[in-house]
């Protein structure tokens, strides 16, 4: 793994790194990727977000965007949701979309179960 850049982001208390990994391509997933890029600067892996990563042209090398954040609080409240969505294993896909499943049926039946409730009156 070689850092190619990295800027620091006072305002949003963050590090944007751009990585390039040697001859990863179709070897390296994004979880791995988020740890390597963690354990190379010294962070935890909650604290690391991948934006991109990418192949470049002609090689087997991979380029990867990476956020790294001071705390967890900030990386929550800055990254958009679908980042860390697209970086969970498949099961973990299919768990949390089954429990909002369950969410949307439980207030819909709330909601049937609340109209007759006002047409009574």
């Amino acid at each position: 793994m070689q850092i190619l850049d990295r800027k620091e982001s006072k305002l949003l208390g963050r590090t944007e790194v751009q990585v390039k990994f040697a001859d990863q391509s179709g070897a390296l997933n994004r979880k791995d990727a988020i740890k390597e890029v963690a354990q190379a600067l010294g962070s935890s892996e909650s604290k690391v977000t991948l934006v991109k990563l990418a192949g470049e042209s002609g090689t087997m090398n991979l380029v990867g965007t990476f956020h790294v954040y001071e705390s967890e609080d900030e990386e929550k409240k800055l990254e958009q949701k679908y980042l860390a969505f697209r970086s969970l294993t498949k099961e973990e896909k299919e768990a949390i979309k089954a429990e909002k499943k369950k969410a949307e049926a439980a207030a819909t039946a709330a909601a049937a179960a609340a109209a007759p409730a006002k047409r009574k009156k």
